[in-house]
């Protein structure tokens, strides 16, 4: 899984410090140091992927750890916060937003390995996101809502439980994104199988009624991935 741990640590011998220690504990996340919220806030606008913010509660010139991550989390809601601080008396304040951890700072040594390991087991434990794009806008779409994806000429028709996106991926870029329910079934459709109703050769019914149709090249394929979703669906990815 691709991932970010974003550091906000104003103490530039701290922050080093805590950068050395999470790549040696995490090393196949992207470590990323920052002695400044306004650096941190530019970069997270920029860079669209699942992260863990480790953040300071007092940074300088006053500034506050947490005003700053109810920014960061307008701008990136999924984000998994923890906070860090040496004042015990700041351990209530951070209720003001959603978060994983507080680790005291005396505490370090003992808390923030647990910290962590809690904050990635929850990034690793969500279903991973679709990012797409709709015109000039980037989305982030659930794919446990996502039924089936059409590609129609230039375009992409994502089918969810309540509506119809249109994004300009093509298939092959969104089926990289996608988890191992998700099977091609044609040329133009990928079908999510927790939605499928009963598979019937040429054609996959959908639990809303719709019928999908499967193209002769997908015929075997879709029939033993079907059968093997069905007793095991963590298993069959095409």
């Amino acid at each position: 899984m691709d991932y970010e741990i974003n550091l906000c640590e104003d103490d530039p011998v701290q922050n080093e410090k805590l950068i050395d220690w999470l790549r040696a504990r995490f090393p196949e996340g992207a470590i990323h140091g920052f002695t400044d919220e306004n650096a941190l806030i530019a970069h997270i606008q920029t860079a669209r992927i699942p992260r863990i913010v480790l953040m300071d509660i007092m940074l300088k010139n006053d500034v506050s750890g947490i005003e700053t991550a109810k920014t960061i989390k307008k701008i990136d809601p999924s984000c998994i916060l923890v906070f860090l601080s040496s004042y015990l008396e700041k351990a209530c304040d951070v209720y003001e937003v959603d978060h994983c951890y507080f680790v005291y700072k005396p505490q370090k040594e003992t808390r923030l390995e647990a910290a962590m390991q809690k904050a990635v087991g929850l990034l690793k434990s969500r279903p991973k996101e679709i990012v797409a794009h709709t015109g000039t806008s980037t989305i982030r779409l659930d794919p446990d809502r996502v039924l089936y994806l059409e590609r129609i000429k230039r375009y992409t028709l994502v089918y969810c439980r309540t509506e119809t996106i249109k994004v300009k991926e093509d298939l092959e870029t969104l089926i990289r994104q996608l988890p191992d329910s998700f099977h091609r079934c044609h040329r133009s459709f990928v079908v999510n199988f927790r939605y499928v109703r009963s598979y019937m050769v040429h054609d996959l019914k959908m639990d809303d009624g719709k019928l999908l149709s499967v193209s002769r090249g997908y015929i075997q394929p879709i029939k033993t991935s079907f059968h093997r979703y069905l007793t095991d669906p963590k298993e069959g990815i095409l």
